[in-house]
């Protein structure tokens, strides 16, 4: 008789049980809250290469400004320290502005894979994240918006907030190394730049969900390998090409084998 003395529930008024078990929609704050948490592996990784950015760079004759406003502009380790060793040399600034943005064409790639998921964001909105895309953070956007794709939710706070950490943990790395650049003479040959790479390996190794894409990325690294001693890093831009081509007819061969209809 318990039953007969219930209310009936209002049309369309879901259950309290049913309410409760509902997964909760993600908001901005709590995409706030992952964008902090998921940086923290990023930023351990990131501070040994800040210091030695900072180091090599101080030891290499750079003023404090001038280093700092490096780190500021260009936000890449590998192209920095590419930099850094073109600028001792007494280099011309366009060659060395040109040499960096060799070594980083690899962002294109980035570029092209999220902007099916930022498209809708103002020019601002994807301003802001693309100066932020180091390898690592699109690690872990892509992870992110893999995770969910819906185009109304809050994923670009995540990976802003992931970025601005790992902005400001890089400067702040990057001065504490030329500041302490003297006592640091042997940094350059700690291999503390492995951390950053590791970090960003340990992030990428999740992406791979299927046998395509372990292929995929199986070739890009044996073709980084076989072309690592190209001058200016310009073999990963070359590897990473090739590699997206075959990705690309792969997928295309899949998808018309799908759509063809069956005989």
């Amino acid at each position: 008789m318990t039953a007969l003395r219930r209310k009936a529930a209002a049309p369309g008024t879901a259950s309290p049980a049913a309410t409760a078990a509902a997964p909760a929609r993600p908001s901005r704050a709590l995409e706030i809250r992952r964008g902090s948490v998921t940086s923290v592996p990023i930023v351990v990784g990131a501070v040994p290469f800040g210091l030695l950015v900072g180091a090599v760079a101080e030891q290499s004759g750079l003023s404090l400004p001038e280093t700092m406003l490096l780190s500021a502009l260009v936000n890449a380790g590998s192209a920095q320290m590419v930099g850094i060793g073109m600028l001792a040399s007494g280099a011309a600034w366009p060659l060395v502005v040109l040499t960096t943005l060799v070594i980083n064409a690899r962002h294109v790639f980035y570029s092209a894979s999220l902007s099916p998921y930022v498209k809708h964001l103002s020019p601002g909105w994807r301003s802001a994240l693309a100066f932020g895309m180091t390898d690592a953070v699109y690690a872990l956007a892509a992870k992110r918006y893999r995770e969910d794709p819906d185009p109304r939710g809050f994923q670009h706070w995540n990976v802003m907030t992931a970025s601005v950490a790992v902005y400001v943990a890089w400067l702040a790395a990057t001065l504490v190394g030329w500041i302490y650049g003297k006592d640091l003479s042997g940094i350059d040959g700690l291999g503390l730049d492995f951390a950053i790479y590791a970090t960003y390996i340990g992030l990428v190794v999740s992406c791979f969900t299927s046998v395509r894409a372990v292929a995929i990325g199986l070739l890009a690294g044996a073709l980084s390998l076989a072309l690592h001693q190209l001058p200016y890093q310009s073999g990963l831009f070359a590897a990473t090409m090739a590699a997206a081509v075959v990705a690309s007819l792969w997928e295309g061969r899949v998808r018309g084998r799908d759509l063809d209809p069956p005989s």
